[in-house]
């Protein structure tokens, strides 16, 4: 049996260089501080770097997909709807769908640290999901920090998931809130559990499935960095902090359940069933279990501070610790029998996420 993670916080953001955040009287972090000169032009140069070179990479891609005929993975069409009409949005019908039938609605938004990537970089899943599971789902995207910090991708994400929640084109029973999910990867998780506390959103969405969320930019509630077996640094301990800084801008209250989930004022702010995936060489696992933990149980439940295992269930919240991976390993590529693996891993843990959201 797996053991908890210290409960203190580890000042990571510290040990990255970047300025701490202002404290209150309590002790508690306030707002985000300021960042050094030559720090945010460090950071503002990777970040742009990085949105370079992904969208590059993400272009070919899609390119090279045409190009070979292997377009097994891509949309049934792309969308834009006119609230956010520069955002292209990415729709998967399942290839078996039969007219006049409907099917459960999967809304997704992407990881990227919320500043690089877009929908085209879940295809895999989005399709699994369509064909092998009967989802209709829609991949949506967002403006980027650093030219547009938050709040701005949760109001975008916002935005067009009200807009799918009323789209009559798509083949889905609008009307049944058990058919109606929410999922994200990593930031999109952060997102999801985000829009699903506003209205027009939260009494229509059913479930929420978020895999490796970040859910905690207060520090309250961080864990160690986790390095792999192997001595493979923590993915995150050097890029989290660009994204950070990208994404939340100087003065704001990183106590906001809009940014940080994890502070969310009350179970009845959320959807009453939410699946959290963790990674357990992955530093946001520990503030996913504890956010999970928090909504599943009393602040007097003694069970919420015991060990409960890598998988458990209570109260419409489920948790999963998948053994043995890093964060973003769902979309890292391996090599031989390391990706047959790593394709078995998925294909079940796809089928667990589906069944779920199916439940009633």
């Amino acid at each position: 049996m797996a053991t908890t993670a210290p409960s203190t916080a580890i000042d990571n953001t510290e040990a990255a260089g970047l300025q701490k955040p202002e404290i209150r009287q309590d002790g508690k972090p306030a707002t985000q501080g300021p960042t050094p000169l030559l720090m945010r032009l460090r950071f503002l140069l990777r970040v742009y770097s990085m949105k370079l070179t992904v969208s590059l990479f993400l272009r070919l891609m899609r390119i090279a997909a045409i190009i070979t005929r292997r377009t097994a993975n891509l949309p049934t069409y792309t969308k834009r709807y006119a609230i956010r009409p520069s955002l292209s949005n990415r729709v998967f019908i399942p290839k078996s769908h039969v007219p006049g039938t409907t099917h459960p609605l999967l809304i997704m938004i992407h990881a990227g640290g919320f500043a690089i990537c877009d929908p085209s970089l879940d295809d895999f899943f989005n399709r699994a999901m369509a064909d092998q599971h009967g989802f209709v789902v829609v991949s949506v995207n967002y403006r980027k920090a650093p030219s547009h910090p938050f709040p701005v991708p949760v109001h975008d994400c916002a935005e067009i998931t009200r807009a799918v929640l009323s789209d009559g084109e798509l083949p889905v029973d609008l009307a049944r809130q058990a058919s109606l999910s929410l999922g994200g990867f990593s930031a999109g998780g952060n997102l999801a559990l985000a829009i699903a506390q506003l209205p027009g959103i939260k009494e229509r969405v059913g479930s929420i499935v978020t895999v490796y969320p970040v859910v905690d930019f207060t520090g309250k509630f961080k864990g160690p960095y986790r390095p792999t077996p192997d001595g493979k640094e923590d993915r995150l301990k050097e890029m989290g902090p660009v994204f950070n800084w990208a994404y939340i801008p100087v003065g704001q209250d990183l106590a906001d359940p809009l940014l940080s989930p994890i502070c969310v004022r009350g179970r009845e702010a959320l959807p009453h069933r939410i699946f959290f995936v963790g990674a357990e060489y992955d530093y946001l696992c520990h503030e996913a279990e504890i956010m999970a933990k928090r909504l599943a149980f009393s602040e007097d439940s003694k069970d919420k501070v015991e060990e409960l295992g890598d998988e458990w269930e209570k109260d419409g919240i489920k948790w999963k610790n998948v053994k043995g991976v890093v964060h973003g390993w769902t979309h890292l590529p391996e090599k031989g029998e390391k990706e047959i693996l790593k394709q078995n891993q998925l294909k079940n843990l796809y089928k667990e996420i589906a069944e779920w959201l199916k439940e009633e």
